[in-house]
């Protein structure tokens, strides 16, 4: 049975907090979070018990226990250590010796290491908002530390990272996430340079960066792989649409920054500023049509309602609802705008 694969590139319109979680220095002075974490040194002499019989001495390296773990006596518990060392690595996995605190977890404290696995199985069933997803991707890496060459867990991180950045709310980070996600994916592709999944996500980061040269030769790769059926034939159009020169204006990532300028001036209450970014896509066309999204309307929406402008707004949100259904701020917004006009 051949691999299902996903071509229809989403821009997920979840609203959540940004986390710095992935961009914070690196720092061997102290925790990256001193006031949740301090760093704590074991004695040269310390084990820690991993079978009955069986100890492993601790590296001499700064480890991250939780304050409030820390006794009196500066020397905090085995649990605190294990708990220390997973909460940390959660909340930054690329941290300074984050794979040495990965392999004393997977040593000492396994049943650690087994409820990562048992969270990544919820996540995969669930549309993750973007916390999730940066969630997903700290404990995947964690378990990367523990075996790199595991396609399962390179192609997954790729996925992630690529969902991660097209989540309106991360699109100010939109390239990085996306060269996070190339990463990732050519990791997986030396591992199984087959894999039709992993070829059409390494087509889709390259044509949304606007290499479609090589966004071509993914495809190709794939789509060759592939029996006839919907699928090849959803590749192959792609491909010809490619040969025909019938490419964005310019690439669509540059398009999503310009969506995130535009929700940076509606936070600073410059909607007219915003309204002309979004309306300038709009008439472009290239990223309505690529990558339809009902988030995108919404806040076009709003724009052209706070420049008062309720008949374009009305457009707005009503092409939001066209492309979702279920979009609840378009269907509440339309109600407002209902309202307004009675009054």
């Amino acid at each position: 049975m051949q691999k299902q694969i996903v071509f229809h590139m989403k821009v997920h319109p979840q609203r959540n907090k940004r986390d710095s979680q992935f961009m914070l220095p690196d720092t061997k002075d102290q925790p990256l979070d001193p006031l949740e974490f301090c760093f704590w040194n074991a004695p040269a002499d310390m084990t820690l018990s991993i079978a009955e019989d069986e100890e492993i001495k601790v590296p001499q390296i700064p480890l991250p226990i939780k304050i409030t773990d820390m006794r009196e006596s500066g020397m905090p518990t085995e649990k605190a250590i294990g708990d220390g060392l997973y909460d940390y690595l959660c909340r930054f996995p690329f941290c300074l010796h984050a794979a040495d605190y990965a392999k004393i977890l997977q040593q000492a404290y396994p049943f650690l290491i087994s409820d990562i696995g048992s969270q990544l199985i919820l996540l995969d069933f669930k549309n993750v908002a973007p916390d999730g997803l940066k969630r997903k991707i700290a404990l995947l890496t964690i378990l990367n530390y523990l075996g790199s060459d595991n396609f399962g867990l390179l192609h997954k991180l790729g996925v992630a990272n690529f969902d991660l950045g097209l989540h309106y709310t991360e699109l100010s980070r939109v390239k990085f996430q996306l060269k996070e996600a190339r990463v990732w994916l050519e990791k997986a592709r030396r591992v199984n340079a087959e894999d039709t999944a992993n070829l059409n996500y390494l087509g889709q980061v390259c044509y949304l960066n606007g290499a479609y040269h090589q966004a071509r030769l993914y495809w190709q790769i794939a789509a060759d792989q592939l029996e006839e059926g919907e699928a090849k034939n959803e590749l192959m159009a792609r491909l010809a649409r490619i040969d025909a020169g019938n490419l964005p204006e310019s690439p669509l990532v540059e398009s999503l920054e310009r969506v995130a300028a535009a929700m940076e001036y509606m936070r600073l209450d410059d909607h007219l500023t915003a309204r002309e970014l979004l309306e300038k896509l709009e008439q472009i066309g290239d990223l309505p049509r690529e990558l339809p999204n009902a988030e995108f309307f919404y806040l076009l929406g709003l724009c052209r309602e706070n420049c008062d402008d309720p008949s374009g707004a009305y457009e707005s949100f009503s092409t939001a609802l066209e492309l979702d259904k279920n979009h609840p701020a378009s269907q509440q917004a339309l109600e407002r705008l209902h309202i307004s006009n009675k009054g």
